[in-house]
């Protein structure tokens, strides 16, 4: 009997983590309904361009985001590894079409992406150690807008950058 009340505590735990991690994820607003209907925003109050709030707000409540696994990648300095990061990366999206469009390649975009890092690695300043940010989020992105061939692929956010080794 006690047996089968750990089982049952243990798989409760794991179906609620499980969803909590889709709902923080997003994956869940739709079937939840959650996400805001397309014309609503245009809608509510009639805020326009003349009240202040202008069209860069207005992307702002309207973009989407795709939110990729964090990723492990190389540092190179010298023509040695350094250490390697992991990095959280943020898709930015023109709309659900383009959100749907990566999705259904992820897998593929993330061994691309892989491949990208690991091939030619991530390049640091070897006077100061500084990142070329600029630089892996142009190559992140060029190779996002390749795989999935669409033009709703807006930028790259780079979440979280963590150190590892070294």
């Amino acid at each position: 009997m006690k047996k089968i009340i750990i089982i049952v505590v243990a798989l409760i735990v794991v179906l609620g983590a499980a969803g909590g991690g889709l709902f923080f994820m997003g994956m869940l607003d739709e079937p939840l309904g959650l996400s805001k209907p397309a014309g609503e925003g245009a809608q509510a109050g009639g805020h326009g361009e003349s009240s202040g709030e202008g069209s860069a707000a207005e992307q702002v409540a309207e973009a989407l985001f795709v939110q990729l696994e964090p990723i492990s990648a190389p540092v190179i300095s010298n023509g040695r590894v350094k250490y390697q990061v992991l990095l959280t990366l943020s898709l930015q999206v023109g709309g659900i079409g383009a959100k749907n469009d990566v999705n259904a390649v992820l897998p593929r975009l993330r061994d691309a992406m892989h491949t990208e890092l690991f091939t030619s690695p991530i390049l640091r300043d070897e006077e100061t150690g500084v990142i070329d940010l600029v630089d892996l989020k142009k190559r992140v992105l060029r190779l996002t807008r390749n795989m999935v061939e669409s033009d709703g692929i807006e930028d790259v956010l780079i979440l979280k950058l963590m150190r590892m080794g070294g």
